[in-house]
């Protein structure tokens, strides 16, 4: 019996340390993504700052700016839940 108390704890440590390496794993990709969204905007900035005209995937991308944000407050969920 004691034996099996074991085993199950030992299972359960191993199934949360699976979905602790998921989250890990999902939190870098993301991050990742969040760096090539983060260059692109500053590509726009300085655009935008030396008074060029924008482009309509720059314009698409600033109207998108709400999705990035939500993308933002994701891995800062995930962070956390880590």
């Amino acid at each position: 019996m004691e034996n099996t108390k074991s085993t199950e704890n030992m299972t359960d440590t191993t199934v949360l340390r699976m979905v602790q390496q998921d989250k890990l794993n999902e939190l870098l990709a993301q991050q990742k993504n969040l760096g090539t969204l983060q260059a692109e905007l500053e590509r726009i900035n300085a655009k935008v700052k030396s008074n060029e005209k924008l482009s309509e995937e720059d314009s698409e991308y600033i109207g998108n700016m709400g999705w990035l944000t939500a993308l933002s407050v994701t891995i800062a969920a995930i962070a956390v839940s880590i």
